[in-house]
């Protein structure tokens, strides 16, 4: 089952079309901050999009928010692991 979060495109992190690379910007992300950090893709085809997971919460609200689907959360047990 997929889990859906809406975010505001011009927030993002950073974005690749390449999960690898998103993966590796998230994780990198992820290390600078300790925070919970999303790679979500609107749909198949279209890029992948690093998000800092707590700017979900404000950007619900947000007339330009857009729905995408949680690929990848990298958190601090996700980290230890690599």
């Amino acid at each position: 089952m997929s889990e859906n979060v809406l975010f505001n495109p011009g927030e993002s992190l950073a974005s690749d079309y390449d999960f690898n690379q998103a993966y590796i910007a998230a994780q990198i992300y992820h290390h600078k901050d300790k925070k919970p950090i999303l790679v979500v893709q609107e749909k198949d085809g279209n890029p992948y999009f690093i998000f800092d997971e707590m700017a979900a919460l404000t950007d619900e609200k947000d007339e330009h928010a857009r729905r995408y689907s949680v690929i990848k959360r990298v958190t601090e047990n996700e980290s230890e692991k690599n």
